[in-house]
């Protein structure tokens, strides 16, 4: 396998995200006066083809307070579905909204259906496990963790320059937490839906294993790499298909390019500041 062949850094997206006005309540509703000022992503496009727009629409909108990092969706889905209840179960095997947010040496992915199931995975380069210091953190020692040996780019079939990585599947981020909000009908194909909406609440200590010299809670011009991501399983006839469709194209099947996700911004302007 080769590694991921060239992507141009002009191509990838940029994004600033501002305090939130007030409380966030992660009920999926999206309805704070804070997420209707936020600034949305535009729609997302395929995730091998920069500028091809997503069959359906969706869009993707971030805020931040002194405990949180807040990210929410907006999905367009004419039949909404979704069967996986369990919580780590396999939840890209069927339609889904995707998180992942990168370290220098570790990354962490965050799936959810459209039922509230997620699925949470912590991902560490084999090549940096020791040095960065991992070894050396208990809920990442290499016995009794859960952990698999994971190749690059097993979605493409291109290999990544970094190698291999751990990838512990029973890890949890402490305090998260998330909602979702259905405008339409799940699992019925008799009527047509509008969508639904998806809200997380990712909390900053949370996020400590991947912060380096970056503040918790965040300051003004912190920039984190994030892939904010959506996949739709598709059916015609008796062919089964899975289009990705993110904020930023990776120009590749492959979620897990942290050098290719969006950067994030951190702004302590507030959403009422950037709309005055």
């Amino acid at each position: 396998m080769q590694p991921h062949p060239p992507y141009p850094e002009e191509n990838l997206k940029h994004y600033t995200c501002y305090r939130a006005v007030g409380p966030i309540v992660i009920d999926g509703h999206l309805d704070e006066e804070s997420w209707q000022k936020a600034p949305r992503s535009p729609r997302f496009e395929d995730l091998e083809e920069p500028g091809r727009p997503a069959l359906f629409d969706t869009q993707a909108a971030m805020l931040w307070d002194d405990e949180h990092l807040y990210v929410g969706f907006w999905v367009e889905e004419p039949d909404i579905r979704a069967t996986l209840t369990e919580r780590d179960s396999m939840i890209c095997r069927e339609n889904d909204v995707e998180v992942f947010i990168a370290g220098q040496d570790a990354y962490y992915e965050f799936e959810l259906n459209a039922l509230g199931t997620i699925m949470e995975r912590f991902y560490i380069w084999q090549d940096r496990y020791k040095e960065a210091g991992y070894a050396d953190i208990p809920e990442f020692a290499l016995i009794d963790n859960g952990i698999v040996d994971t190749l690059g780019g097993h979605w493409s079939g291109h290999k990544s320059a970094r190698g291999r990585r751990w990838c512990f599947r029973s890890w949890d981020m402490p305090g998260l937490q998330w909602a979702v909000y259905l405008d339409g009908t799940i699992n019925d194909s008799s009527d047509v839906d509008r969508g639904w909406f998806a809200e997380i609440a990712f909390p900053w200590q949370g996020l400590k294993h991947l912060a380096g010299d970056r503040s918790l809670p965040a300051k003004e011009g912190d920039v984190w790499r994030m892939d904010i991501s959506r996949f739709q399983w598709i059916e015609e006839g008796s062919s089964r298909t899975c289009p990705g469709w993110a904020w930023n194209s990776h120009g590749v099947y492959d979620s897990h390019t942290p050098e290719r996700f969006t950067y994030i911004h951190l702004s302590e302007k507030t959403v009422d500041e950037v709309q005055a």
